[in-house]
């Protein structure tokens, strides 16, 4: 069996993340992400069948990043307030990121939930993992107190849920940073020591 090389691989995902957020991926070809890659036809196939599973390759590396930046920050000297305002405006922004860097982002949104219908549901078990983890730590040194972690974390959850809608249903008026922010350190607020 051939060894692939990692490499490869994740020049491949670059140029196929790059050709979908340019033009879509319908009108994305497996030819034109091999040559994108610097690499030959025959050789892409070779580490992805066909487009689906390049697109949950490039699924992959956006969780990849999430966890990366969840752990950071939960590893972090920050209090737990900051923690907190940190992480939210790290995924605010990541999720704007995604939806506003492509005119395509509705048609890539559309066929990454009918590859992987369950990725909502995953992305949002790591945010209240996070989240529920950060509260715990500000329990523990004393920073926030009458913490009810099973119901706080799903009604915080909830509450800013507006500001990470789905590509292509977009709220009107458009969420922004700064009333996420308010809403987050409204939180904070009531579970800070008085």
């Amino acid at each position: 069996m051939q060894r692939l090389d990692p490499e490869k691989k994740q020049s491949i995902i670059a140029a196929a993340r790059s050709r979908f957020h340019r033009y879509g991926i319908q009108k994305t070809t497996m030819q034109e992400i091999a040559r994108g890659a610097g690499l030959s036809v025959g050789t892409l196939y070779l580490y992805f069948k066909n487009k689906d599973e390049i697109l949950l390759a490039c699924t992959q590396v956006f969780r990849s990043e999430h966890e990366r930046v969840a752990q950071l920050i939960l590893q972090s000297d920050y209090a737990a307030d900051e923690k907190l305002r940190r992480y939210i405006l790290d995924r605010f922004r990541a999720a704007r990121a995604t939806r506003e860097g492509t005119d395509c982002a509705a048609e890539i949104a559309r066929a990454v939930m009918r590859l992987d219908p369950h990725r909502i549901e995953a992305e949002a078990s790591l945010t209240m993992l996070t989240i529920g983890q950060i509260l715990q730590q500000g329990c523990e040194t004393g920073l926030f107190h009458h913490v009810n972690l099973a119901v706080d974390v799903e009604v915080f959850a909830y509450s800013i849920a507006y500001f990470f809608p789905i590509a292509g249903k977009e709220p009107l008026p458009p969420p922004e940073e700064e009333k996420l922010l308010a809403i987050v350190n409204w939180f904070i607020a009531q579970w800070q020591r008085p």
